[in-house]
């Protein structure tokens, strides 16, 4: 790449984007597009995405969407093969689907630690698994986790099982990394601190959770929608060719504190 202008350009890349209509998946698609990406959102509820269409009008970028239960391999395969005939090729995989429930330790049952790890851990291999075939396949490829800080701090309560799954995609991040390198894939994760969506909105809302949260983080503000995307941008390009097997930490300091 002798052109230092096109470094973050995505243009004629294929993105799979599995739970692109999350907040945080939404706010990726949108840059992947307008960096130049065609984007497939795979996610249990793809209508929730349903604006990502006008992003794909302004931007002149094909998009698509499917609704899948990424814990259910059949159906992840099935729905892997569907995009990759559609658009040609699949050279960026972003992994932004994840759930939480909040329970203490000592109270979390066996039937909700198997949803958060199913859907934390599992659905990103099943999926991943099923695209990998594909980028193995053409020998090149861009594999983005959606990690949190939570994978290396832990915190008072009720994220014991979202800790653990977080922790455990870090490493398969690092160890999907070394075995398709040779295949032309890199594999990185992105772990941002709070960032405001539907689903811990309830918690920012409360002043005191907020402002102390805020206290703790050096640059004296959480991580918005727009620190994630510009980090996604970059790891799906070619600009991050050579960065593998990396945690790329968004918290405005927060870690280095502790």
């Amino acid at each position: 790449m002798d052109n230092y202008k096109d470094f973050f350009s995505l243009k004629g890349k294929k993105a799979l984007i599995c739970g692109g209509a999350g907040a945080l998946g939404k706010a990726i698609a949108k840059a992947l597009m307008e960096h130049g990406a065609d984007i497939c959102v795979v996610d249990a509820h793809p209508e929730q995405g349903v604006e990502l269409e006008d992003t794909a009008v302004a931007t002149g970028r094909n998009y698509m969407a499917f609704k899948t239960d990424i814990t259910d391999e059949t159906a992840v395969n099935a729905i892997a093969a569907v995009v990759q005939e559609q658009m040609g090729r699949i050279d960026i995989l972003v992994n932004a689907a994840g759930i939480n429930k909040l329970k203490k330790a000592e109270e979390y049952d066996a039937e909700t630690w198997d949803r958060v790890m199913g859907v934390n851990i599992k659905g990103v291999h099943l999926v991943t698994k099923a695209v990998g075939r594909f980028m193995i396949e053409q020998r090149y490829g861009h594999i983005l986790n959606l990690s949190s800080v939570k994978s290396i701090l832990g915190t008072s309560q009720d994220y014991i099982a979202y800790c653990a799954s977080k922790g455990a995609l870090n490493m398969y991040t690092k160890q999907i990394a070394c075995e398709w390198a040779k295949y032309g894939i890199n594999c990185n994760a992105i772990a941002p601190t709070f960032t405001r969506t539907p689903i811990n909105s309830f918690q920012l809302d409360d002043p005191a959770f907020y402002n102390a949260l805020v206290a703790r983080i050096p640059i004296g503000r959480i991580c918005a929608l727009q620190d994630v995307a510009a980090a996604a941008v970059y790891l799906c390009s070619d600009a991050a060719s050579f960065v593998n097997g990396h945690i790329l930490v968004i918290d405005g300091g927060l870690t280095v504190t502790q």
